[in-house]
């Protein structure tokens, strides 16, 4: 049954940086889908670190100071009214993606949304799991494909591999022939287990100095990671890949293609992840061929936006957090569907 289009909707924007209490919920009018965008009615919208680093003012000499501004990326939903100029879509389909850029706005009812950020979303993923995927898995397929080129046969190590992105290259660089080697601690050492990760490591327990290995990749999906402690673990030709880089790496980015045959060090790389199409659909067949998912391990109605907000912040947790919208999407986290879950 079709959807009727209100004329308002409820949709979380907030007026000044600062604290999870700048975020309110409005009503505010259904944006009207320009000739290449498709207005759709969000059912999810899964939370990324982006989300409270955005809000906190963190990245105001990128992201400006103009107000009102929205929050969420990821998003599930059905299309409602395609634009003008996209004919490959029809009232009704069910699509997921993710908004580039640092304005947000996938927490809401309505969005409109350009038609290269968003495809048809793979039919065995729910309101929810299909939320929470398309921004890191997108992370994850461009840093260890097009910046880390991994292939069969190359041993990575992933940094931050309990968490959303890390969650996702486990899988990704798993289905790319790769061997795994996971950092994580507490329960997240199962978690990546159960991903396929070939090893586990206590970071707590064990210096990468110890770790008595040498890799071709070094997925970095946290930041932090100090030069020195982590130049020596790569095999010669090794590419460190990092999706919060660290100055030093930011530095010698531009020169380690050039330097890294001479000195015997890395070549440095970070992700700057964009949605693309080819992307979703690429992220939609491993899906589809049961090489992919992303454990959901909280979800959170639109009025505790704020309690969400902060605990993504902490940085603490598996996979990743979501917030239903859609009646559909609560009646399917009511449910306990067992997508959601990681066994």
């Amino acid at each position: 049954m079709a959807h009727p289009v209100p004329a308002v909707m409820r949709a979380v924007r907030f007026e000044r940086y600062g604290d999870s209490d700048v975020l309110e919920i409005r009503t505010v009018p259904v944006p009207q889908p320009g000739r290449d965008e498709v207005l759709v009615r969000v059912h999810a919208s899964g939370l990324n670190p982006k989300d409270p680093i955005v809000r906190q003012g963190s990245l105001r000499l990128i992201t400006g100071r103009k107000f009102p501004r929205g929050t969420g990326y990821d998003f599930s939903g059905q299309v409602v009214a395609p634009g003008a100029r996209v004919s490959d879509l029809a009232r009704g389909d069910r699509v997921w993606g993710f908004l580039d850029g640092f304005r947000g706005g996938a927490a809401a009812e309505y969005a409109a949304i350009p038609r290269a950020w968003l495809e048809p979303m793979p039919e065995r993923l729910g309101w929810i799991e299909g939320a929470a995927l398309p921004l890191v898995g997108a992370t994850a397929l461009q840093g260890l494909r097009d910046v880390g080129r991994v292939n069969s046969g190359d041993r990575v190590l992933i940094k931050g591999a309990s968490g959303g992105v890390g969650s996702a290259a486990i899988q990704i660089a798993k289905a790319r022939g790769a061997h795994v080697t996971a950092l994580a601690s507490g329960e997240g050492l199962d978690h990546c287990r159960a991903l396929g990760a070939d090893a586990v490591v206590d970071y707590r327990l064990t210096a990468p100095t110890a770790l008595g290995d040498r890799f071709d990749v070094f997925f970095d999906c946290v930041g932090q990671s100090p030069y020195r402690a982590y130049r020596r673990l790569f095999r010669r030709g090794g590419r460190w890949v990092t999706i919060a880089p660290e100055p030093t790496v930011y530095a010698l980015t531009p020169i380690s293609r050039v330097l890294a045959p001479v000195l015997g060090g890395p070549v440095l790389g970070y992700v700057r992840v964009t949605p693309r199409r080819a992307d979703l659909v690429e992220l939609a067949r491993l899906v589809d061929r049961g090489l992919l998912r992303m454990p959901v391990t909280a979800m959170y109605p639109l009025e505790q936006i704020r309690t969400a907000h902060d605990l993504v912040a902490a940085r603490h947790g598996r996979g990743k957090r979501v917030v239903v919208i859609s009646p559909e999407a609560l009646r399917e986290r009511d449910a306990g569907n067992e997508a959601v879950e990681l066994s």
